[in-house]
């Protein structure tokens, strides 16, 4: 039975506006199928039903029905069944128009002279209306009968109102004031992480202290009330109510300096699903910060063991929900017992009872703080904060009463009082704040309860569109990372926006919308990740734990997520969009199941976490589940995250209502059938060859003639275009006929011309002058332009909203515009303009306001490559934050920032007040650049910095290069002449903790290193020195360097394990996850010989080896997951230790050419086996007897063997 939630929805997701619509069109398709005595009472009957409808959608509140909320529910889904058939019929006879337009566009533009002559002739006859609607009648009767049932189903559901409208009139006899005004104002309308999220974090003070005081205070085993193990870590408990701002506060100690300094801060989400495995995968993640790539508890917990051993850490639990199963608490604790002393653990919950058992299976008493309510005064300062947000607090001084009444009444919990002030944020009137105090928050008592009726409360006064779409994100995980994008697309696709678009609003532009409502009224949190040195971010939203109960409770009957098999009971037969979470693990039977549900209109395949995206089902489950898509035949949208290539037969092709496919891979045969989904609006498939469609991204080659640019003319909602070829156009009307200046959705543009022989410059500018894009594009790419004239439209500036410019290869431009008026413009590429000399027109002044806005007041990011002619930059902004240079002929760097004199000829470097705000600096291949200045005491927030193939330059006398910012992570260094010695000395003097990749190559000058992670062409290098105090070292490359062999190891590198049993003796708390050498020898230096814990073994142009050095294989045998050999000519046998490197899953042998045609046994563990072009002995036996040994590689998931004159794939499975 649904619950009263459920009865609120299923109206509310038919509302009257949607029902009229549907209604109307399908009319418009039924005009001439019945007889017009039939139309005119249908339409009758129907009018007259839509007013019953719209009186029951009118009284309906959920609380009135609770004991009539069987016969009601029913009542609402055969209206809901009945509105959704009519859809289905509507969208199908679209579905064979929109089929009809595609014929006629591919005769039109492709067709043969007589092709169109024939189609022309036909196309005229059935232009006459009689005579069109006549075969469209018999074409597509069945359809038309299936409309015309359903419109009689809608008349059966308007009949049935009248009982309920009855029950009403009874009920509001007994309704009371609050009831009738809590219908008058519903008629007006995770995964968390350790960075503070809230943007004001308000009271909590005292709480803070006592949590820092017990992380900073020594702790000894006197301090348990019970006897603890031998090891132990303190666990320090909060627990609360949901939305209490327990995790605010664990963010907010993170932030705070003591804790920084003392600790490696470690944070996972735990949530709901608790198992010893997978808490420790993510406790290991967050610790090594990045995936592991093993599965199993035991060697999870070895890794996690030796990566703490050495470690002072502080693990935040959040959201711990586990009360029982002590067994997986004690397994999941056991190697955090092996933390340096001092190490704690911070754990949130809503449960004592979680803090009770997390205690007893580490062997502590409890250390616990119950977190209540803000105070009233921190209540009302957080409530003022969100609901008066944006607003001047002077214009709504009469507020401030009623406002401090509700904020005391919401009982100081903060997330009741985000989402309430979001709810009220809408609802700006005295009158409407007095009723929502003395009604809604009558009996609020700050349970929870409570707090999930305040929630739902708020939920209710969304509008219906909001309600629909938020409703279907409950199909996900309740950490699960919602895409904008990819969320509104499923939206759109699924049918949830029913608002249509207009000349200013498409779908996209409506869900967006959409997704921001609910973002403001709190129903979702907003986040971001920063990607390219910080220049870039990509949003990404998520739900809190309370919201995403909310969706699921209101979403019952509607949605279902389904993670384990016995679920299925659960779910009602009235579910239009489910999630299946682990369908590897089902049966065949199990997944039979799905069939049941015969109204589905979406099916996502989910996997619960990382592991299983490495999960193969067999065939038999995967053509199972492909029989069932096909047999979906209301479906809208798949999307499955299921590493399998589908194989779809021409039933596919028959889901005439399909939209949305995103999966990872499908055959050229089922592609072939896609083409026949016209009402397809995004496709996402896993491969290079394949991008999004429609909306998406749009690629037009123009290679031939028949590929025309003027052929997306009427693709009016593109957001990307990227158009190739352009060299082949031969005249501008093609470019007219684009009429890109009209497509106001376009964001991203490139445009691109291929080398091409003979005088096309002409042309090139016509075409490019007529490419001109509508004023809201945002990014510009430009290549391989040959004219000689900057497109007007850059010339004078009428894209303004440009964000990104990249200009390649057009190599007739001498001068580029000034760009200072693109006030929006943050990054800026220029790469191989050979002609070009200045930026801006040169000005002889020595300070102007022309000058200063040659680059925009707030670019970030400037990349110049290959641009010889080009002398001197315009002045740089102080907003810089990333600036690269490469093949340029200056020899000395240009000056930086607004204040600079034009006659001052020192560097830029030397303007200190201007380089605190530079994160990234690139300096490469500037062969004539002599000398360079840089204050790097200045450059706090340097944390890239690479100087390549400058082999002149030299360090000005004096000059502070030596204190090297401790900010700096990454450091790359090659071929700088004097130069590196400055680089160098600063090293020797300095310790820089953040530093986490440092790449030396072709440094002469380079005698010792006090620390390095890589490698290359330092010839006379011949130790290692303190390399094994980097112990946030996770990636090691060394080549080309002889001479550690010699000084480093006297050792025979291929000496048994026997025979250096001292080689294994010494445990290493270096953690190089992946080491990449040319010499095996290496592996038998300080301190590379100590190495267990290495992931990934990567041996390649090793010249002399003949095997595998035993000892070292087996030293990392727990640990080693991949092993690549590649050009190891000399390499005959692979050794017989192979088979106990139980962890091995991926081994590739490349080039190896003496490699005999013997396997060894090989581990259990292994999924991959890659063997590329690896001997004549192998391809003498493969070619004569097929695959070598074959019950050797049997049990392996994948293998690929590739030789030098053919390729053979063979794919087995478990």
């Amino acid at each position: 039975m649904a619950t009263s939630a459920a009865v609120l929805f299923a109206g509310k997701s038919v509302a009257a506006p949607v029902i009229k619509e549907i209604i109307t069109r399908a009319l418009n398709y039924l005009d001439g199928y019945l007889s017009a005595k039939s139309m005119e009472e249908m339409k009758n009957k129907l009018e007259e039903g839509m007013l019953q409808i719209q009186a029951v959608l009118d009284v309906v509140n959920p609380d009135q029905f609770k004991e009539h909320s069987v016969a009601l529910d029913r009542w609402f889904w055969k209206l809901r069944d009945a509105v959704e058939e009519a859809e289905d019929a509507i969208d199908e006879l679209e579905y064979y128009e929109l089929k009809e337009k595609a014929k006629d566009y591919k005769i039109s533009d492709w067709g043969s002279p007589l092709a169109k002559w024939k189609h022309k002739v036909v196309k005229s006859i059935k232009d006459v209306s009689v005579l069109d609607k006549s075969v469209n009648q018999f074409t597509h009767r069945g359809t038309l009968k299936r409309l015309k049932k359903a419109m009689d189903g809608l008349d059966k559901a308007a009949a049935g109102t009248t009982k309920f409208l009855e029950i009403v009139r009874c009920l509001d006899g007994g309704t009371s004031s609050s009831q009738k005004l809590e219908h008058l104002a519903s008629s007006n309308d995770r995964q968390t992480g350790s960075m503070l999220t809230a943007d004001k974090f308000v009271g909590r003070e005292s709480e803070k202290k006592r949590i820092i005081e017990w992380l900073t205070k020594d702790t000894s085993v006197k301090e348990s009330e019970i006897v603890p193990s031998a090891n132990y870590v303190p666990i320090f408990s909060v627990v609360g109510h949901g939305g209490m701002g327990k995790t605010t506060l664990a963010q907010s100690i993170c932030q705070q300096e003591e804790v920084v300094k003392h600790f490696q801060v470690i944070w996972i989400t735990v949530s709901t699903s608790f198992d010893a495995t997978s808490v420790t995968r993510k406790i290991l993640e967050s610790a090594t910060r990045k995936e592991p790539s093993n599965k199993h508890l035991e060697p999870l917990q070895q890794d996690l063991k030796e990566k703490l051993n050495s470690v002072k850490f502080l693990l935040i639990m959040d959201d711990a929900w586990e009360e029982g199963k002590r067994d997986e608490w004690e397994k999941l604790f056991a190697p955090l017992r092996s933390g340096k002393n001092g190490s704690k653990i911070l754990l949130t919950t809503r449960m004592a009872s979680v803090a009770d058992m997390a205690a007893k299976a580490m062997g502590v008493a409890r250390d616990c703080l119950t977190l209540q309510g803000l105070e009233e005064g921190e209540n009302i300062e957080l409530f003022n904060h969100h609901v008066f947000s944006g607003l001047n607090l002077q214009d709504y001084g009469h507020f401030k009463k009623t406002g401090e009444k509700i904020a005391r009444k919401l009982g100081g919990c903060p997330l009741v009082i985000k989402v309430t002030c979001g709810h009220l944020q809408g609802n700006m009137t005295v009158e409407y704040w007095e009723n929502f105090l003395h009604i809604h928050l009558e009996h609020f008592k700050g349970s929870d309860i409570d707090i999930m009726k305040v929630l739902k409360l708020s939920y209710q006064h969304l509008p219906t569109e909001l309600q629909i779409c938020f409703r279907f994100c409950s199909l996900f995980a309740e950490d699960h990372e919602f895409d904008k994008e990819d969320l509104v697309h499923m939206w759109m696709c699924s049918g949830l926006i029913s608002q249509a678009p207009s000349e200013t609003l498409n779908f996209e532009d409506i869900g967006e919308r959409i997704l921001a409502d609910l973002t403001r009224k709190s129903f979702f949190d907003v986040k971001s990740r920063v990607y390219t040195y910080g220049l870039d971010h990509k949003e990404y939203y998520v739900m809190h734990d309370l919201m995403h109960e909310l969706a699921r409770n209101v979403s019952f009957g509607e949605c279902a997520r389904i993670t384990n098999p016995i679920r299925f009971k659960d779910i009602q037969d009235t579910v239009r969009h489910i999630c299946i979470s682990c369908i590897p693990q089902f049966s065949i039977d199990v997944v039979k199941k799905i069939s049941q549900f015969k109204n589905l209109r979406s099916i996502v395949i989910d996997t619960l976490s990382v592991i299983d995206t490495i999960s193969v089902v067999d065939k038999d489950t995967m053509y199972t589940l492909q029989n069932i898509i096909e047999s979906t035949k209301s479906l809208r949208l798949f999307h499955s995250r299921l590493r399998i290539r589908f194989d779809f037969s021409s039933k596919f092709g028959r889901l005439k209502h399909l939209r949305y496919i995103n999966i990872s891979g499908m055959s050229s045969k089922g592609i072939y059938h896609v083409a026949k989904l016209y009402h397809l609006l995004v496709l996402s498939i896993s491969s290079p060859t394949m991008t999004r469609i429609n909306s998406e991204i749009e690629y037009i080659p123009c290679e031939r003639k028949d590929n025309k640019v003027s052929s997306i003319r009427n693709l009016h909602c593109l957001r990307e275009l990227n158009v190739l070829g352009l060299e082949n156009i031969e005249n501008h009307e093609e470019a007219i006929n684009a009429k890109l200046n009209e497509k106001q959705h376009l964001c991203s543009l490139s445009l691109h011309w291929s080398p091409h022989i003979g005088e096309h410059g002409s042309i090139d500018e016509l075409v490019l002058h007529h490419l001109k894009p509508h004023a809201n594009i945002r990014k510009l790419r430009i290549c391989g332009y040959e004219g000689r004239v900057v497109p007007f439209w850059i010339e004078n500036l009428s894209v303004r909203k440009l964000v990104s410019i990249k200009l390649e290869s057009c190599i007739n431009w001498e001068q580029l515009p000034s760009l200072g008026e693109l006030i929006l413009l943050r990054y800026l590429l220029l790469r191989n303009l050979p002609k070009l000399q200045q930026i801006g027109r040169h000005s002889h002044m020595s300070s102007s306001s022309s000058m200063e806005l040659l680059l925009p007041p707030n670019f970030l990011s400037l990349e110049i490559e290959q641009c010889p002619e080009l002398q001197e930059l315009p002045l740089l902004p102080p907003s810089l934050l990333s600036f690269q240079i490469k093949k340029v002929n200056w020899t000395k760097l240009p000056r930086m920032g607004k204040l600079c004199i034009e006659s001052d000829r020192t560097s830029f470097f030397e303007q200190k007040q201007h380089m605190v705000a530079l994160r990234n600096l690139r300096i490469n291949n500037c062969i004539h650049l002599e000398s360079a200045s840089i204050p790097f005491e200045a450059m706090n927030s340097l944390t890239f910095l690479d100087i390549l193939d400058c082999p002149k330059l030299r360090a000005l006398r004096g000059a502070g290069e030596k204190f090297l910012p401790s900010s700096l992570q990454h450091l790359l260094i090659r071929s700088c002449g004097d130069y590196e010695r400055t680089l160098f000395g600063s090293l020797q003097e300095h310790q820089l903790t953040n530093l986490f990749m440092l790449c030396l190559k072709n440094c002469s000058n380079l005698v010792s290193l006090p620390s390095a992670d890589a490698f290359k062409g330092c010839e006379n290098l011949s130790t290692l020195g303190g390399l094994g105090s980097l112990q946030s070292l996770s990636e090691l490359t060394i080549r080309c360097c002889a001479k550690l062999i010699k000084f480093g190891s006297s050792v025979n590198p291929y000496a048994s394990a026997c025979e250096e049993e001292h080689l294994v003796d010494s445990r290493s708390s270096l953690y190089i996850s992946r080491l990449t050498i040319d010499l095996p020898s290496l592996l038998l230096v300080d301190p590379l010989k100590s190495l267990c814990h290495t992931e990934c073994l990567v041996i390649e142009d090793a010249s002399q080896m003949e095997s595998l050095p035993d000892c070292s294989l087996l030293q990392n045998s727990s640990s080693l997951k991949s092993l690549i050999i590649c050009k190891v000519k000399t390499l005959e046998l692979l050794p017989l230790s192979m088979r106990d490197l139980t962890s091995l899953q991926y081994l590739k042998l490349s080039g190896v050419d003496q490699l005999l045609g013997s396997l060894p046994e090989l581990p259990t563990s292994l999924l991959e086996l890659d063997i590329w072009r690896c001997g004549s002995e192998w391809e003498k036996k493969f070619r004569k007897h097929g695959i070598p040994e074959r019950n050797k590689i049997a049990h392996i998931l994948r293998v690929r063997i590739v030789f030098h004159s053919f390729l053979m794939y063979v794919v087995t499975k478990h």
